[in-house]
């Protein structure tokens, strides 16, 4: 409707009411002149009831106007005859002007018309033809001919105006409706900017999963082999790689944060931090490229400044490595320092103010008034001579301003500049950094190096000397074996030895094992291994060694320190006991460690790298290629993993979709599931945890953040078992194997075990831990029509059965085996409660003989990891269907066992398939070699 007719619609509805009122005022003055006031109202109410039905049935149509027109010149007619031979009768006539204006608001010259021919018509009716119906005395033409002239002036002014009005009205929808269409289009081009900031934010997003896909790969094996034996050239090599490696990711994370602050998405974080722990590290890593270019680098920090801060330390260091770099990168020779004082008086919250000093080129007025613009560079010449995307102190400006402070320059060319920012962070009041000397009684151990680099050794013994501790170096075994003598002999040995592992000659471990052969020796010091190797090579040899810990070069003095004094930290340093081996290798907390997780992974690499990274960690890996493998993990055994690795992108299923269906059957506080993916956008992390996910990893994978990642979600078994229901009261001693244990047969189980009742105890409690949930199992596989799994699920109960003397387990298993092979269906469920019934006794007995927190501390998998010859075959199945990289640890038990798969050649090409990480040809194989008919499998991604 226009703004014109919506006029004429209340307006129309106004005189409804306008009518109906005068009924009772024309009944009120037929009162006051002695007429009948029946008859006036009745005349009111038939001018009132027409036009108010011809407005219900019309509404704003010409057909109402019109009437309305006639009507309402009725009204001041019926009062002019009602007030005949009243004084007041000649002044009636004023109210018929009164409704000649009223017509105008229909905007509707014949209207106007209409009513002015209405009064023409009664003026003519009453004044000439009737007169004395009205006028008793007779009529007046003179006055007639008045009223006339003053209703057509009257008239021709109305029709002028509305006639005006129309055309306002008009042109004012004309102009709303250039309007509405220019809003039309503006929305259209606003949608359209939408979508293209969509799609740039995914294209961000996209483009850096598929640039940090390969940057995973360059880095996360940089990160692998530096820990591998190298020579020099081969170490500086890969270290460059690394190092390249790092600097393209900068980059990517320069535009990924420039977006995100552009979109105002970056937000802050807030954690306790030492700061001049964190600006030293950022110096550290800087120093290679000063070094380079002779550059001296120089750190000045009040002791005003707080030790302990809260605040976004990332975001804080990121603003200063950026600033330092950029130092040295426009610095050809001098210097560059970086400064941090406090302003004002320190309360709760403090104020920094952080400068960082060059001597090098300096920049011109010019290139400082956009120096803090996007993509602009002070050196923006066609030779590029220093490189960067020009966005580092954009960024660096938003960061600043978003921490409460104010970034400025000032510089001189050719003298240098100097960059100065101000942050508002809170004190810590209850972190205390930990003291950078040693206790004294730390001071007064007689320390022995070994190693054969000697800049390995200079180091380590400047970093003894700045602690005020004198060390005795040596380059090899055989001299760490002498030194011990003589120090015995001379009634001063030594206390602590600090060991290279690979030298020439004896290694780290064959001199470990050499001192403690040497019965000479009254008293072993506490060894500490230091090696360039990395925890997954070393850790067996370290454990076999019984070293008391061990770290990762190149050393950090702080984690030496912190080593130390963890070793030494009783009284009586004669009688203190090697404690858990502490490496600079991430390692999840103690009592995660052994924990199964599963990882979804579809990229070879990718899936390599994390499986190192993980198995350093100290957990135990299975492995998905896709979604729907990772869903099937889960659905066979469900209670065996305690987190969940997903890739996002991966065929066939994608980690959401993976994601959800787990989501159906387990919380995110039963099972965690952690993103690692390449897509490091923010959008993309809110959808992993719209889709369920607990925690996002962004690849190239930092191993200190899934360490701690992993420390926030996984939970010990212990911890995991309340939400299963407890065992029986509590039995035995752990040892205390009865002699008779019905349904199971002790003595024939013992005569597989070589008679070790303990280990058969374990086998036993292991049994009733692996398949306390069997039965239902089957159903659900059977039901869900995964014949192949239940098959395989009842052949592997058969075997271990068998194994324990549970005959009537065994045998039942065997039948549910056969059934579901023949998919027999019609004789499935009968089988599968005999089995029920055959598996109750054993599954008490098992609860009965295994104390609670034994029982539920024991992993799923079980202990089937010392079963004779049939049950290390069932268990090397059972892990090569779940993709665990315990397989291999599995086949090389069974080689040390001499179970024999096939021939020599199946044995090597089983091998081979290991080593590839192809667990389905590994699976085939052996099942080739079982007789046992395998289905085609899909191949691994």
């Amino acid at each position: 409707m226009s703004e014109l007719d919506k006029l004429r619609a209340q307006f129309g509805q106004l005189l409804v009411y306008l009518f109906w009122a005068h009924v009772p005022l024309l009944a009120l003055v037929a009162v006051l002149v002695g007429k009948s006031p029946i008859g006036a109202a009745l005349a009111g109410a038939a001018l009132a009831g027409a036009y108010h039905l011809t407005w219900w049935r019309s509404g704003i149509a010409p057909t109402t106007r019109y009437l309305s027109a006639v009507a309402l010149m009725g009204e001041p007619a019926l009062l002019v005859f009602l007030l005949s031979g009243n004084p007041w009768q000649m002044d009636m006539h004023m109210y018929f002007f009164a409704t000649l204006a009223l017509t105008i608001a229909w905007c509707d010259r014949r209207v106007v018309l209409m009513a002015a021919a209405a009064i023409a018509i009664h003026h003519l009716l009453l004044n000439l033809v009737l007169p004395y119906a009205v006028f008793p005395g007779g009529g007046d033409l003179a006055r007639v001919v008045l009223h006339a002239t003053i209703v057509v002036f009257q008239t021709a002014v109305l029709v002028w105006l509305s006639s005006m009005l129309v055309s306002s009205f008009d042109r004012i929808g004309v102009m709303r409706d250039e309007i509405m269409a220019k809003n039309a289009a503006l929305e259209e081009r606003t949608r359209e900017a939408e979508a293209a900031n969509r799609a740039k934010s995914m294209f961000l997003a996209n483009m850096s999963h598929e640039i940090r896909t390969p940057m995973n790969a360059i880095i996360g094996f940089c990160h692998i082999v530096l820990r591998t034996e190298l020579t020099p050239k081969q170490h500086d090599y890969v270290s460059k790689i690394s190092g390249a490696g790092a600097s393209l990711l900068r980059l990517i994370n320069d535009i990924l944060d420039f977006s995100k602050n552009e979109a105002g998405k970056l937000s802050l974080e807030r954690r306790s931090f030492d700061l001049r722990a964190a600006l030293e590290t950022q110096m550290r890593l800087a120093a290679g490229e000063a070094d380079k270019k002779g550059v001296a680098l120089h750190t000045v920090i009040s002791d005003a400044v707080p030790t302990t801060l809260v605040g976004d330390d990332l975001r804080f260091n990121q603003v200063v490595l950026n600033l330092v770099s950029n130092a040295i990168k426009f610095t050809q020779s001098g210097s560059v320092t970086l400064a941090v004082d406090l302003l004002g008086q320190p309360t709760d919250q403090v104020t920094l103010e952080v400068s960082v000093t060059d001597t090098g080129i300096g920049m011109t007025e010019e290139q400082l008034a956009a120096l803090f613009t996007s993509f602009a560079q002070a050196d923006s010449s066609t030779t590029r001579r220093f490189g960067g995307t020009g966005l580092g102190l954009a960024i660096s400006k938003q960061i600043v301003e978003q921490m409460g402070g104010a970034i400025r320059v000032e510089s001189i060319p050719g003298a240098g500049s100097t960059f100065t920012f101000t942050v508002v962070m809170q004190i810590d009041e209850s972190g205390a950094a930990l003291p950078l000397e040693p206790s004294r009684d730390i001071q007064q151990l007689r320390v022995l190096v070994a190693d054969d680099n000697p800049a390995s050794r200079e180091i380590l013994r400047e970093i003894f000397a700045s602690w005020s501790m004198s060390v005795d170096l040596v380059v090899s075994g055989a001299e760490v074996l002498g030194a011990l003598d003589a120090a015995g002999q001379t009634g001063m040995p030594y206390d602590l030895v600090l060991l290279d592992w690979k030298m020439p000659g004896l290694d780290g471990i064959e001199t470990v094992e050499a001192m403690r052969a040497n019965k000479r020796l009254a008293k072993l010091p506490i060894v500490l291994f230091v090696t360039a190797y990395g925890h997954s090579e070393f850790k067996a040899e370290a454990e076999r060694a019984d070293v008391a810990a061990f770290l990762t070069k190149p050393v950090d003095p702080k984690t030496l320190l912190e080593t130390i004094t963890t070793l030494f930290a009783s009284d009586d340093k004669a009688s203190a006991r090697p404690v858990p081996a502490i490496a600079a290798i991430p390692m999840v907390a103690e009592p995660l460690r052994g924990l199964h997780v599963l990882l979804a992974e579809d990229n070879d690499i990718n899936r390599e790298i994390a499986i190192a990274l993980l198995t350093d960690a100290g957990l135990t890996v299975d492995i998905a290629e896709n979604g729907r493998l990772a869903c099937e993990r889960i659905a066979a055994a469900p209670i065996l993993y305690d987190a969940v690795l997903m890739d996002v992108q991966m065929p066939e299923m994608d980690g959401i979709e993976a994601t959800r269906r787990i989501r159906e059957a387990w919380s995110a506080q039963d099972l965690p599931i952690i993103a690692m993916t390449a897509h490091a956008y923010e959008v993309e992390r809110q959808r992993c945890l719209a889709a369920g996910m607990n925690d996002h990893i962004a690849k190239p994978v930092d191993p200190t953040v899934l360490v701690q990642t992993l420390d926030r979600w996984l939970k010990p078994r212990l911890v995991k078992a309340a939400i299963t229901p407890t065992a029986a009261p509590a039995p035995k001693p752990l040892d205390d194997l009865p002699d008779s244990l019905p349904p199971f047969d002790i003595e024939a189980g013992l005569k597989r075990v070589n008679g070790k009742r303990a280990l058969l105890r374990k086998l036993i409690t292991g049994f009733g831990e692996q398949f306390a949930d069997v039965v239902p199992t089957l159903r659900r596989q059977i039901a869900e029509g995964a014949l192949n799994d239940a098959r395989r699920l009842a052949h592997t109960l058969k075997g271990v059965a068998s194994s324990l003397e549970l005959v009537a387990v065994s045998r039942t298993a065997a039948d549910v085996e056969a059934a579901v092979a023949n998919e027999d269906l019609d004789l499935i469920s009968g089988q599968l409660n005999a089995l029920e019934q055959a598996l109750a006794p054993a599954l008490a007995a098992a609860k009965r003989l295994a104390p609670p927190e034994i029982a539920a501390a024991v992993p799923k998998k079980g202990a089937a990891d010392a079963f004779t010859a049939v049950l290390e075959k069932d268990e090397f199945r059972a892990l090569l269907k779940r993709r665990s990289l315990g397989a291999r640890a599995g086949f090389e038990k069974l080689v040390a066992a001499s179970v024999v798969i096939g021939d020599t050649s199946r044995m090597q090409a089983i091998k081979a398939a290991l080593d590839r990480l192809d667990y389905d040809r590994a699976l085939l194989l052996l099942d080739e070699a079982d007789g046992v008919a395998t289905p085609q499998m899909e191949p691994s991604s």
